[in-house]
């Protein structure tokens, strides 16, 4: 373990504390809104449409607006991004002792990805978590490791509201994320925010090109390349970015005399990327996409999301798609590509080709199409209305089958355990609770799986003197969002972690 990793542990075990000791202290005077976008890295995407709209709002005159920056993000830029600043706004950076206090102490929470694993909402908070994309690639359970969207749906089941943009983002989150059933709060399918048109756009892209040294002249036509992120996971990328450099090369070698050629990357690749590229051309991270779109005349994508919000714009769409088979096996998509609304082309001289050629034609699909039915303009009016009548009585997704949550820990199954799982499951909704070190059998990917990871949130006082208070705590943070009606525990070691007895919940050591 080396002394980076080991600094880490100590700061966030600092960061725990802190936001244990503010935990729940929740001003009833002030109202305080948290925007955080992307952890930190930007001040974009729905929580800052959000965040213009409550700005304008004259019942919003004495609230606090709270910005998250990342300790890798030069604050000047990132307010490049927002219309309007006075003294209403704060800025706090990410992983600080300020940042801990602000996630416990604000009203009202906005992310559009997720909070830290210490995070746990507060009864007297408002979640409302804007997620960052229209999928097309397979996401939650439908991937192959359960794990890697550990956090993403331990946040989604402590959220108030989950902004939706259309049906198939809704049937995603209930089915492909398992939320239904179980999901006490509510999916609103209102359309996304960041599609809302933002006043004085063009000034903001102009200030920010500047700023960074991008070259853009208003007298051609723009063509943005935005590919996808190809790793399922940050920290195990298989991006080829020397791929991605040299196609991108090609295409300002061959195009830049008719059009301005910009390059939006995915901010995980954005750092090798930036080494590689001209700055002439390389958008920088902290600008918002949708405002980029504005003045696309021609979009260049893969699999990225993003098409879903050019759609509208009416101008064509180019799927440059190098490594469709190796993509489609490897990570899966949820639509066949007959039914994307653009020319499909699978290598770089054909892509050059066709715009040279002028075959850009907008492509009509009606299933697109209803991807944006919600897209009028007011989106973000909708969102801060649904954050003013949440109360804390809803269930809107939960069924009145039987929720029964099987904790097997680390423990391996028999086929005879299984068995009994899988007999329980035609009759009731199934839970599985491991721990995060196990390799998940198989046999168990069908259910929903919730994984124990990180530290304890609990006191140094409260681990040694096993508070009720500390229990209680970490129960929440872990299982506290969703009432069970049976516990069926499989692994009692692991299982006395969560002090079932201790805070008085039934449990069964047998089926």
């Amino acid at each position: 373990m080396n002394v980076k990793h080991v600094l880490k542990i100590q700061w966030e075990h600092i960061l725990r504390y802190i936001y244990i000791k503010n935990w729940g202290r929740i001003s009833d005077k002030t109202r305080v809104y948290l925007f955080e976008s992307r952890d930190g890295a930007s001040f974009t995407d729905s929580p800052r449409y959000i965040f213009n709209e409550l700005m304008a709002r004259t019942d919003q005159t004495q609230s606090v607006f709270i910005w998250i920056y990342s300790r890798h993000s030069d604050l000047n830029n990132l307010k490049t991004t927002l219309p309007l600043i006075d003294d209403r706004v704060m800025f706090v950076m990410r992983d600080t002792i300020e940042y801990a206090r602000a996630l416990a102490k604000s009203n009202y929470l906005i992310n559009n990805s997720t909070f830290p694993f210490w995070f746990i909402k507060h009864k007297n908070q408002k979640y409302i978590n804007t997620w960052h994309g229209t999928p097309l690639k397979l996401m939650g359970f439908d991937l192959p490791d359960p794990r890697l969207n550990k956090n993403v749906l331990r946040n989604f089941l402590m959220a108030d509201a989950i902004i939706s943009p259309n049906q198939h983002m809704t049937n995603v989150l209930n089915y492909s994320y398992k939320l239904s059933n179980v999901y006490k709060g509510v999916i609103s399918e209102i359309g996304l925010p960041r599609l809302d048109f933002t006043a004085g756009f063009e000034t903001i892209l102009s200030k920010q090109f500047n700023r960074s040294g991008l070259q853009f002249d208003k007298n051609k036509k723009t063509i943005l390349y935005s590919p996808t992120y190809r790793g399922s996971d940050p920290d195990k990328s298989k991006d080829d970015i020397d791929k991605l450099v040299k196609d991108f090369e090609e295409m300002v070698d061959k195009l830049q005399n008719e059009y301005n050629l910009l390059l939006k990357v995915h901010p995980f690749i954005y750092r090798q990327v930036q080494e590689n590229i001209s700055k002439v051309h390389l958008v920088p991270d902290y600008v918002d996409i949708n405002d980029l779109l504005n003045i696309t005349d021609v979009l260049i994508t893969d699999y990225s999301s993003v098409f879903f919000d050019f759609i509208h714009t009416d101008n064509p769409i180019l799927f440059y798609v190098w490594d469709e088979s190796d993509y489609e096996s490897e990570r899966g998509l949820y639509f066949e590509s007959t039914e994307l609304p653009g020319r499909i082309v699978t290598n770089i001289d054909c892509l050059i080709t066709t715009i040279k050629d002028n075959k850009t034609e907008v492509i009509e699909s009606s299933l697109m199409n209803s991807m944006i039915v919600h897209d009028d303009g007011f989106a973000s009016r909708r969102a801060v209305d649904l954050m003013s009548s949440l109360s804390n009585s809803y269930v809107e997704n939960v069924s009145s089958q039987k929720k029964v949550l099987i904790v097997i820990g680390r423990k391996k199954l028999s086929w005879n355990e299984e068995e009994k799982i899988k007999k329980i499951s035609e009759v009731a909704d199934v839970t599985i609770l491991a721990d995060d070190s196990i390799e998940v059998q198989d046999e168990l990917k069908g259910y929903r799986i919730l994984f124990v990871f990180g530290q304890p949130v609990k006191t140094n006082f409260e681990q040694l003197t096993g508070s009720l208070k500390g229990e209680n705590r970490e129960y929440q943070r872990i299982l506290g969002m969703v009432d069970w009606d049976k516990i069926i525990v499989l692994d009692n070691q692991f299982a006395s972690r969560l002090a079932f007895k201790k805070l008085g919940i039934n449990f069964s050591s047998e089926f």
